[in-house]
């Protein structure tokens, strides 16, 4: 967080390391495989520009490790990894003191062994390029040329940018974003940030509710087997008739073409007295 200084949740970290040809692995061998321990909160790994693979704290431990195998070549190759926060600590012990992003980064299997790359000289950048050329808003847009059609929406990238325009509903429900189809990210509507989604499935137990004894956080859990947030309150004071612009980073890759807007109907119901 003092790095970023709070302008943003992501936080590039780059480095290169020379691999000699005569590395058994590059001849059939077993992958090497890159460790990655980060204090939290989610880690996004970029071999070479592609994709490698990502990985998440929890609510009960927000550190975590991540192990791939990693896809090398002779001589010199890249790597970036992306830390990302979601959101500022708020409670608990001490809170101002917790770290959060990357500890220590090794990689097992070469020939000589565990290397630590800790020490190797890296290179860092705050935010995303996206976010320096202000793609969210109607202004910052048109900067780019962007894909159009199916190809775009369903190509299921990581780190990707999604733009459409939309027509207000009519009527004067409560509005929401449905996110199921995508991955974790964040959303804006007309420049406005509707927030972070993240469609991380509930788990543990959601059997019998008995709110009897001692509170625990996981007493009468529901939605277990569900995304924890599915829906995205949109208010209505942020559209227009016409040409609403709907921007969407998506950090996993997800189907952009399924997001909708839906409406949040209320059920009456009358009681007779007799």
């Amino acid at each position: 967080m003092n790095v970023t200084r709070d302008t943003s949740d992501y936080l590039w970290y780059t480095t290169s390391i020379d691999i000699s040809p005569s590395e058994p692995f590059l001849r059939g061998g077993k992958k090497p495989t890159l460790n990655v321990d980060s204090a939290g909160h989610a880690l996004h790994v970029f071999i070479n520009g592609q994709f490698s693979g990502s990985a998440f704290g929890t609510r009960k431990d927000r550190g975590f490790t991540f192990t791939g195998p990693v896809n090398l070549h002779a001589g010199t190759n890249h790597i970036a990894l992306v830390s990302v926060a979601v959101g500022l600590p708020n409670i608990g012990l001490h809170f101002e003191t917790w770290k959060t992003g990357i500890v220590g980064v090794y990689l097992n299997g070469l020939d000589k062994g565990k290397k630590d790359l800790s020490s190797h000289k890296w290179s860092y950048q705050v935010g995303l390029k996206g976010e320096a050329m202000y793609l969210a808003s109607p202004e910052g847009v048109s900067s780019v040329e962007w894909i159009q059609g199916s190809l775009a929406t369903k190509s299921r990238q990581s780190m990707t940018w999604y733009k459409a325009y939309f027509d207000a509903p009519t009527g004067n429900e409560p509005l929401a974003l449905d996110m199921r189809s995508m991955g974790k990210g964040q959303v804006w509507i007309n420049g406005q940030s509707v927030g972070r989604y993240w469609m991380a499935y509930g788990n543990g137990e959601c059997g019998k509710c008995s709110y009897s004894g001692t509170y625990q956080p996981t007493k009468c859990q529901s939605g277990c087997g569900h995304p924890t947030q599915r829906w995205y309150h949109v208010p209505r004071s942020w559209l227009k008739p016409k040409q609403n612009l709907l921007v969407v980073f998506e950090e996993l890759g997800g189907d952009a073409s399924k997001i909708s807007l839906v409406r949040r109907s209320v059920l009456n119901r009358h009681h007779h007295n007799k």
